[in-house]
């Protein structure tokens, strides 16, 4: 079965890089509105939601935003394989890998992922700030 999708909340933002559709995206910091995203980087890191669609840096140009699911269900990319109930965070591409201790929990698996590349479904938690 293919992954699903159910947002409750949707948000778009500015773009600031090249951002690749079903990855974690978040904040950029340099931009003191807090209206810019760009995907995240860092592995285990704090995430804003997950982009909807890719934004290439030509885009950008022309002024194309991105569109952020941030809370409810999101299809996201898989960093690795999931299952049903695994706690996930983002590795350091913005893809959904298994957390590890000490590190930003996004989200629950509730549509499995085979491996890297396969997509999930996610219940999506970032605001909830916790660390595994």
């Amino acid at each position: 079965m293919p992954a699903s999708s159910n947002f409750l909340l949707g948000k778009g933002k500015n773009a600031s890089a090249a951002i690749t559709k079903k990855r974690f995206v978040k904040l950029d910091t340099t931009d003191t509105t807090g209206e810019t995203v760009k995907q995240c980087d860092t592995s285990g890191e704090r995430a804003f939601g997950v982009s909807q669609f890719s934004v290439s840096a030509a885009e950008i140009l022309r002024g194309k935003g991105a569109s952020v699911l941030t809370e409810g269900r999101a299809i996201v990319e898989a960093g690795a394989a999931l299952t049903v109930g695994q706690e996930v965070m983002t590795d350091a591409s913005g893809r959904a890998v298994l957390a590890t201790s000490g590190l930003y929990v996004l989200g629950v698996v509730d549509e499995p992922a085979s491996g890297i590349g396969a997509e999930c479904s996610v219940d999506l938690s970032m605001f909830s700030h916790a660390k595994v």
